[in-house]
């Protein structure tokens, strides 16, 4: 068995190519995270407070858990948007809340009934019980803006 001699030039020969591979990779990377999820939410009955827009990627975290993405927006009119740049392809769900006392999470009555405004994609909410992921779900394809309109319920 020879041993190969590597001389210092040789190695430097090589250093072009094993850098681009290193700038290459990271790229293509990016470059497949392009995708966009914008939400169009309202209408607010106040501008009191915030709009948490938070993104879920499990079925199982939905709607409730803590999601992949949480957007917080001041609320300056009838209308917010938030946005989710720069994501990957894939299915995901939103869950939106109008949080009129910046506390982080839906307020509820003692019945359990949410006592400020929510929203969750396809706008499939109801009064007792809370969004489903399969009514919600909505499918995200590499490089597309996804415009949603999403209406709160009080």
């Amino acid at each position: 068995m020879s041993k190969q001699r590597h001389t210092f030039p040789m190695l430097f020969s090589r250093l072009p190519s094993v850098l681009l591979t290193m700038i290459t990779v990271p790229l293509t990377a990016l470059a497949q995270s392009d995708a966009t999820v914008r939400l169009e939410v309202g209408d607010f009955r106040n501008n009191i407070g915030t709009l948490n827009c938070r993104l879920f990627a499990r079925a199982s975290d939905f709607p409730d858990g803590e999601g992949v993405l949480t957007v917080r927006v001041p609320i300056t009119g009838r209308k917010a948007v938030c946005a989710f740049p720069n994501i990957e392809a894939g299915t995901y769900a939103v869950a939106v809340v109008h949080d009129e006392n910046n506390n982080g999470r839906v307020d509820k009555n003692f019945l359990g009934v949410p006592t400020e405004g929510y929203g969750a994609s396809n706008n499939r909410t109801y009064a007792l019980s809370s969004p489903k992921w399969e009514e919600s779900k909505l499918v995200l394809k590499p490089s597309e803006t996804l415009i949603l309109q999403v209406n709160l319920r009080y």
